[in-house]
């Protein structure tokens, strides 16, 4: 009897502690928080947002000693990595790009987490890991992206998207009631593997005047978005990208967020957490600003006509 009880006590002592070691280092007081970068790749975007992250902190009096690293290749040596940051103990962690949230997911669940530069934010994988994060998503309402559509695309009809119905059929079917809603059709093709997106592409080529790519892991791989934008501007269809990186690949048009600012609202979810808040507490942000990437080489190609004010747009930038 006394043997369990002590045993129990033990490990709530143990659990106490555990939970303890973890608890970010509040700012308040004016001390200086560790906070672990883990980027998914060394892209020119996430040092956009780590710059805009520090600036932020840098210019509200935060004091931060930031411990960087870079996801490797393979799962292996991203297990050693995250036993790296482990170790490291950090405050709090910036997870810059969706693979290094789902390794902090997976491996760092105890520390808070704060992750910037995803389209979506992670899905709850194991249950309950959400409860240690939130952040700073790129996704731009889908009612914004339809007006912007509407405001360049004048005569616009018909649209398609494509989509896995495991995946991405919420979204695609909100996307389709808010063109509804606009007055436009919107063409929605399945596509239940990256080898069904030919065939998808094929089925709505015809029908629509240009597609809207929504953000689907299954679609959107590199192969098969080179596949979408080379097949459909044959047939003087163009397409909306996710990003000004498709633009560059060849898509017409694509609304672009301010790498920067999505930093800066990374940085305020960090005081707030440094504060005390706990990251289930705070909802994950969109994108306040944005601006819009054309290709004026694809204009050349494609049926559909852009309104002449988009194309004199200060605030565009073009390829």
């Amino acid at each position: 009897m006394l043997r369990g009880t002590l045993l129990t006590l033990c490990a709530a002592l143990i659990g106490a502690v555990d939970a303890g070691a973890h608890e970010p280092r509040l700012l308040s007081g004016g001390g200086t928080a560790r906070v672990a970068v883990i980027k998914s790749l060394d892209l020119p975007e996430y040092n956009l947002a780590f710059e805009g992250f520090v600036n932020e902190l840098t210019e509200t009096g935060h004091k931060i000693t930031p411990l960087s690293y870079v996801l490797e290749r393979g799962e292996s040596a991203n297990e050693a990595l995250m036993a790296t940051v482990h170790s490291a103990a950090p405050d709090l962690i910036l997870a810059l790009g969706t693979r290094a949230a789902r390794e902090a997911q997976k491996h760092l669940h105890h520390v808070p987490t704060i992750y910037s530069m995803v389209l979506t934010p992670p899905e709850e994988e194991p249950p309950g890991n959400r409860s240690k994060m939130t952040g700073a998503t790129l996704s731009i309402p889908l009612s914004v992206q339809v007006d912007e559509l509407k405001r360049a695309f004048p005569t616009l009809k018909h649209i398609g998207i494509i989509s896995d119905p495991s995946r991405t059929q919420s979204l695609a079917d909100s996307a389709a009631e808010l063109c509804r809603k606009q007055g436009l059709s919107a063409h929605v093709a399945w596509a239940k593997g990256e080898g069904e997106v030919p065939d998808a592409v094929r089925a709505l080529k015809d029908s629509i005047e240009l597609l809207w790519m929504i953000p689907d892991e299954t679609v959107l791989t590199p192969r098969s978005s080179r596949f979408i934008i080379f097949e459909l501007i044959k047939s003087g269809v163009p397409v909306v990208g996710l990003s000004s990186a498709y633009v560059k690949a060849g898509a017409l048009m694509s609304l672009d967020c301010n790498y920067t600012d999505i930093g800066r609202q990374s940085a305020e979810l960090a005081v707030r957490i440094l504060a005390g808040q706990k990251p289930h507490q705070l909802p994950f942000t969109i994108p306040r600003t944005f601006t819009r990437s054309l290709n004026l080489k694809i204009m050349e190609h494609v049926r559909i006509q852009m309104d002449p004010t988009v194309l004199k747009d200060s605030n565009a930038v073009t390829f």
